[in-house]
């Protein structure tokens, strides 16, 4: 005699969410059944060991998922633990212990797919059964017991559990669950859907999971056996290689190899594989990882995986624990003390790995740079400062001194200068570019190393990360610098004149009254060489590049005035020099100004702020007229 029972009010409660809200994906009722299964067989394993008895009828644990074509039925069977009356009433009627009543009520109908990732995992896979059956029925019969229980429901709030008897289902151990499907859910009766879904959720269950098709052809349809569950002593280059090639969907070999099994507080296994070629979705605007998340070999997203940091998301592998606390769908991760945890020691772990990389075979590591140095860049803007640390330590950069060649900032600290105590960089569009710049002249005159930055990020880090072993960052491009505190130059032989101190202001004055609001202030630098003037960034300012990305992104409405610096040996100075003493009040001597400076903008990349006034001051220069 069947009696009929009421569910649980959290579990009425959860089972419209299941339905209505929770999942994305109807294919993950599936793999959630399927887990369920692999934990009946795993709990039956276990317990085998203290008695043997329980496993005596069938020692060969499986899983089993037939199509009934015929009655519309789905069926997944396993020979696992079971279940008796009691523990279908715990298991399928309650949510015991759980503590979600209190949340739920809190819950809006309207809130409910914003809320429901808040809520921890307790179990309430075996309810997605429902999104996709009218009608689920489960028999099951514990092990070591005799008996055969059937429970039933439609998902209305309702349950019936009563004793098999007669002709009906007869178990030896285990559970069978039966899905009456809904009409419109009938691809799952098709094999290729079933195997599709198995392959790419739970192909690494440790227990084969075979699927019958209606002419009761059988056929395994996953791996049975995880790699990174096996000792790395066991596993062959050959097989790392080709597991690669299935979970990155990339041709080439991996240029590192990481297999990393974590025991103690936190529990996870790690296998991740740095690419040999960049990914072509590298630089996508989600900058979204590529790793794939396991919960005791059951597959449950690659995406929004927060284990990884953005900076690595050229990463290519899986983790797998059974410690991570899923949302309710068990679709997405939780943020808590274990998700940081295991995210800083991943991160520990490949920062590690590719210090003893670049220490130990440097020419290879210049490969990975090359491909992924602009990523990991990214991660000095973000993270904490011992991170930070970590990641410039692995950084390479080309310098002035060091042709096409890379080289590690504690190198060129190394080389530093006596009396230098600052780091030397200058960022910009492209290497050949910056290597011409007319900042460089007097450092490289004075054989100061800097490093050159071409990179888009190099703009943001070098705003966040201000020093490095106690040494200063310092971009040339600021006005601030006296390259003559550090090495001083022997006077020229060419100067037939003298600059003195009086000049320097005079013409300092000149040039500034000419440009006017242009221009933050004139002044005499000890960077020029060969070059007329530059253009330097004022105190606490920020760099051009910068400012014009934020113009850009209508972060800021307008550009702040810069400083020009200005190389009174030059020429063209000399002559406007001239001009300043002698006809203060001709219009030339403003002309040759405004041409220096605009000069100045172009090869910094400042927006000039007339383009036709300086194309036709340079058309009236090349036609030999007065400017």
């Amino acid at each position: 005699m069947s009696e009929v029972r009421k569910f649980d009010a959290e579990v009425s409660k959860i089972l419209q969410l299941v339905i209505h809200s929770l999942y994305t994906n109807t294919d993950i009722f599936l793999r959630e059944l399927i887990s369920n299964a692999s934990d009946a067989c795993d709990k039956l394993r276990y317990l085998s060991i203290a008695n043997p008895e329980l496993c005596q009828s069938d020692e060969k644990l499986s899983i089993e998922v037939r199509c009934d074509k015929d009655s519309n039925v789905l069926i997944i069977k396993d020979n696992g633990i079971g279940m008796d009356e009691n523990d279908m009433i715990t298991n399928l009627g309650t949510i015991a212990g759980s503590g979600t009543q209190k949340f739920l009520e809190s819950l809006k109908t309207e809130d409910i797919k914003k809320n429901v990732t808040l809520i921890g995992q307790f179990g309430v896979g075996f309810y997605s059964a429902f999104m996709v059956a009218e009608e689920v029925e489960v028999y099951s019969t514990k092990a070591g017991q005799n008996k055969t229980y059937l429970w039933r429901s439609k998902g209305d709030g309702e349950y019936t559990i009563h004793e098999v008897v007669d002709n009906q289902v007869q178990l030896s151990r285990g559970t069978e669950i039966h899905l009456k499907l809904k009409p419109s859910e009938v691809e799952y009766l098709e094999k290729y859907k079933l195997q599709h879904i198995v392959k790419t959720y739970s192909d690494h269950i440790s227990f084969p999971i075979y699927i019958v098709d209606a002419e009761n052809n059988s056929e395994i349809a996953n791996s049975v056996s995880a790699l990174w569950m096996r000792p790395k002593s066991e596993i062959t280059e050959e097989a790392y290689n080709e597991f690669y090639h299935h979970i990155a969907h990339m041709p080439d070999k991996p240029w590192l190899t990481l297999h990393n099994k974590v025991e103690g507080f936190v529990e996870y296994t790690s296998l991740l594989f740095i690419p040999t070629m960049k990914p072509f979705d590298l630089f996508h605007p989600d900058r979204q990882s590529r790793i794939k998340l396991y919960i005791k070999r059951v597959f449950i997203t690659e995406h929004e995986v927060a284990l990884i940091p953005p900076y690595l998301r050229f990463l290519r592998g899986i983790i797998d624990s059974e410690d991570l606390p899923l949302n309710i769908s068990r679709e997405t991760l939780q943020h808590n003390q274990v998700v940081s945890k295991i995210k800083k020691s991943i991160v520990k772990k490949v920062l590690s790995s590719l210090k003893t990389k670049a220490t130990e075979e440097p020419e290879d590591y210049k490969k990975f740079w090359l491909n992924f140095g602009e990523v990991m860049k990214e991660g000095l803007c973000e993270g904490a400062l011992e991170e930070k640390e970590e990641l410039l330590e692995l950084c390479r950069f080309y310098t002035t001194h060091s042709g096409d060649q890379i080289i590690s900032i504690d190198q060129y600290i190394d080389r530093m200068k006596d009396g230098q105590n600052q780091i030397f960089f200058l960022t910009g569009d492209r290497i050949d570019n910056l290597r011409h710049s007319p900042q460089l002249e007097g450092f490289i005159k004075r054989d100061i190393e800097v490093i050159l930055l071409p990179d888009h990020v190099d703009d943001f880090w070098n705003n966040v990360v201000n020093q490095y072993k106690n040494k200063e960052l310092c971009s040339i491009s600021r006005s601030n610098i006296d390259l003559d505190a550090i090495v001083k130059l022997e006077a020229q032989a060419d100067v037939t004149e003298d600059i003195n101190q009086a000049h320097s202001v005079e013409l300092t004055k000149y040039i500034k009254d000419a440009l006017g609001d242009k221009i933050k202030d004139v002044r005499i630098s000890t960077k020029l060489i060969d070059s007329p003037a530059c253009i330097a960034i004022p105190e606490g300012g920020m760099n051009i590049r910068m400012e014009r990305y934020l113009i850009e992104q209508k972060q800021l409405h307008h550009k702040a005035p810069k400083i020009l610096e200005i190389n009174p040996h030059h020429g063209v100075l000399k002559k406007i020099a001239h001009i300043a003493s002698t006809e203060p009040t001709s219009q030339l001597g403003k002309e040759l100004a405004e041409l220096v400076f605009d000069q100045a903008c172009l090869i910094a990349g400042e927006p000039m702020s007339d383009p036709y006034e300086f194309t036709k001051r340079i058309n009236n220069l090349l036609l030999g007229g007065h400017l």
